[in-house]
């Protein structure tokens, strides 16, 4: 399945698009433990499409970074309560990508192959290497791609 800029909504059973101004994120939900693949871009545009879809950010609990670009994590401060995985090929608090002060202070670095999990949530990392250094991509509970 292929995504473009959408509007914010429910995909399936358990995962939302969530639309910013340039780029999309994903939540992935079940049952009480709620996680984003990648934060989105300006908080106040997040926190208006979240209402959409009822959910709240300090129901999220983890995000997984796919890159970090600060249209990939721009609102990444305002999951207060969400633990951060991201490629241990960053350095995320160091990164020229990153061009604002990263609040949360529980992270996770993955390197190809990690497994863990968030509630009942299984998740893998999946270096994809090209684009940059420190792409990567997170298979669901062994379904679910998301990158």
């Amino acid at each position: 399945m292929l995504f473009k800029l959408g509007k914010t909504q429910k995909l399936t059973g358990n995962i939302y698009v969530v639309r910013t101004l340039i780029s999309n994120f994903f939540i992935y939900s079940d049952c009480d433990t709620t996680i984003c693949f990648n934060a989105g871009f300006m908080p106040s545009v997040i926190n208006r499409e979240l209402k959409k879809i009822d959910i709240h950010p300090q129901s999220v609990c983890g995000i997984f970074l796919t890159y970090p670009s600060f249209y990939h994590m721009g609102g990444i401060n305002l999951f207060k309560n969400a633990d951060i995985y991201f490629s241990a090929d960053i350095s995320i608090r160091r990164s020229k990508e990153i061009c604002f002060h990263i609040e949360n202070a529980n992270y996770a670095k993955l390197r190809d192959g990690d497994e863990i999990n968030v509630g009942k949530i299984k998740i893998r990392s999946v270096i994809f290497p090209g684009h940059k250094k420190g792409v990567i991509s997170y298979i669901v509970n062994d379904s679910i791609l998301f990158v």
